[in-house]
């Protein structure tokens, strides 16, 4: 059991770790929370799509497995019954010729038996006897027996000196009268007194094996013989260069030479380097290995076909995943939208009853109080400082109702009284304005385009929107600064040469705002000021124009670094504008 420190302080590691991974890829608790049935659904799809590669992986392997050990069993035993009638026949052989020691070299009777014996066994190449000199004096190739002695050769020694050998395999050599590769068998000849009288052998023929274990399916593999001490013997498919070579010192037969029981193992051939699953068995009267291989790559095809269907599979169910995901996503951020802009014009119209309200009583308040200058300007006519407070007054009254037109424009929300200008030449205007609103400690510089950028605007509303802009950036630099208004046209593409927009921008060099700040920016009443002279309609009332002019507005800020506010309105084609000016034209002539 773990600790209670050990396992807080895990517990601990993956909260932070899990907290790293949604920081990398951009996801919050929130969106978590909303997807988590998505999520265990997708991670139900990834086990369980990991489970079948496993469990079919497991049953492709144990069936190639037991393909090669059945293979190996059904090769081994067939070599086994060769090679035993092989045996028996040179056991009759040497046994006849040590009852009859006065056939004659080359007798014609005992030379038509060997030839009855050879047609027997068509895995045997030749049968020839060799005398105590090394010299053959029986042989099936007779007349063609070269006259030479093969006293030199290991088969004739190690039975010239071992009386209690028995049956001898020897390592492929090269038929000194034909050039053909055998593999020699051969039994030991003996005198009624135990002297040695020569050898019987029997020239196997390599490319017989090769020849018959290529009609066995093998799953694209090999079969090979082996002497114990791993000399090849014979390969299918032949492999010339291989014949007669030791690999004893060579994986896996150095560990597979050393196993007595069967088995199967998974190695790479050092023949020709390809990767294959082996079953082995040693024979156990003669000193034998046989080995079957089967290529990997093709025992293993049918698994990764199926791999590669459920992979798909798996795929595109997680791609519907996804789809179903972002779709659901797209229908929340729909519906977040939709409520939002609810409770915004809910909030709106509750200000705008509240604002067409107090407009309403301010108003009637006034025309109180300009009656009453009505009535007391013939009574003060004749003193001069009552007639100019009256005056005054008027210009205060004058001041308010333009005050409650504004408020009760605000609850009304009339339509815009658009006109064709152009936008620089409205910055142009509002300039002095708004370097009056900005103060005596904030420098305004403009960067304007030279060419032209019409729209159709409202043109008080647009400059009320470039005063409120300026007025906040004013407030976001309390020890001054420089506010930059530029104008500007931004193709897109796939539009005419004639379309596109016309952005206007306000930037400052204040102190930015936070990411919360700018979620909220649009929102009525919304204030970071602490002096309780913001009201917060500033954005709002500027993005209502925005929107009812048909445009975009954006907001680019770091803490720090400052803000810019970018409006885009549509930008008039040429084609929209002359016809209005040809009319126009017409109408003054």
């Amino acid at each position: 059991m773990l600790g209670g420190k050990n396992w807080k302080t895990r517990i601990t590691d993956m909260l932070l770790r899990f907290t790293w991974i949604s920081r990398l890829f951009g996801l919050s608790a929130r969106r978590i929370l909303q997807s988590w049935p998505a999520l265990v659904l997708g991670l139900c799809i990834a086990l369980l799509l990991s489970y079948e590669l496993w469990r079919s992986h497991g049953e492709a392997v144990s069936a190639a497995e037991d393909n090669a050990s059945n293979l190996v069993h059904l090769i081994s035993e067939q070599v086994a019954r060769t090679l035993q009638s092989v045996d028996v026949n040179l056991q009759d052989i040497a046994t006849e010729l040590e009852r009859n020691p006065a056939i004659g070299d080359n007798d014609v009777m005992f030379r038509a038996n060997l030839h009855r014996r050879l047609s027997d066994m068509p895995f045997v190449r030749a049968i020839f006897v060799i005398n105590r000199d090394g010299y053959i004096i029986h042989d099936t190739d007779f007349p063609s027996t070269p006259h030479v002695s093969l006293a030199d050769r290991e088969y004739f020694k190690v039975h010239q000196t071992d009386r209690f050998l028995g049956l001898h395999i020897g390592k492929p050599l090269k038929s000194r009268s034909r050039g053909v590769w055998f593999i020699s068998m051969s039994r030991r000849i003996e005198s009624a007194d135990g002297r040695f009288m020569g050898i019987v052998v029997a020239a196997v023929e390599p490319l017989y094996f090769e020849s018959f274990y290529r009609q066995l399916s093998v799953g694209a593999g090999t079969t090979v013989l082996f002497l114990d001490n791993g000399t090849l013997l014979a390969r299918s498919p032949a492999v010339e260069q291989a014949m007669g070579r030791s690999f004893a010192d060579s994986e896996p037969f150095r560990s597979l030479l050393a196993v007595r029981n069967p088995g199967v193992g998974w190695n790479r051939s050092p023949i020709d380097g390809v990767p294959r699953i082996l079953g082995y068995q040693r024979l156990e009267r003669v000193p034998i290995v046989v080995l079957v291989t089967l290529d990997e790559d093709y025992v293993m095809r049918p698994w990764r076909a199926h791999a590669l269907v459920v992979s798909i599979g798996a795929a595109i169910l997680l791609a519907l995943l996804v789809l179903l995901e972002w779709l659901a996503r797209r229908g929340r951020r729909r519906e977040e939208a939709a409520r939002l802009r609810l409770e915004k014009t809910r909030r709106l119209e509750a200000l705008g009853r509240f604002a067409g309200g107090i407009a309403h009583d301010c108003g009637n308040l006034m025309r109180i109080i300009r009656s009453a200058t009505v009535v007391l300007r013939p009574i003060v006519d004749d003193r001069r400082e009552a007639v100019r407070l009256l005056a005054e007054i008027d210009t205060t009254l004058d001041a308010g109702r333009t005050l409650v037109n504004r408020l009760l424009t605000y609850a009304r929300n009339p339509d815009l009284h658009l006109e064709h200008a152009d936008v620089c030449d409205l910055v142009r205007e509002v300039l002095p304005i708004a370097r009056q609103a900005a103060g005596p400690g904030v420098e305004i510089r403009t960067v304007l385009s030279e060419e032209n950028n019409p729209c159709r605007v409202d043109r008080a509303q647009f400059q009320a929107a470039i005063i409120n802009l300026v007025l906040n950036a004013r407030d976001a630099m309390p020890y001054g600064g420089r506010i930059t208004i530029g104008v500007g046209a931004v193709k897109e593409s796939g539009k005419p040469d004639e379309a596109g927009w016309v952005e206007i921008s306000v930037e400052d060099e204040g102190t930015g705002m936070t990411d919360e700040v700018q979620r909220q920016a649009f929102d009525p009443f919304f204030t970071t000021r602490e002096d309780q002279e913001g009201h917060g309609m500033g954005l709002s009332q500027v993005q209502e124009f925005v929107q009812q002019s048909a445009g975009r507005m954006d907001i680019a800020s770091q803490p720090g670094q400052g803000t810019k506010v970018c409006i885009r309105l549509p930008l008039q084609s040429r084609l929209e504008i002359m016809p209005k000016l040809d009319e126009g034209m017409t109408r003054d002539g």
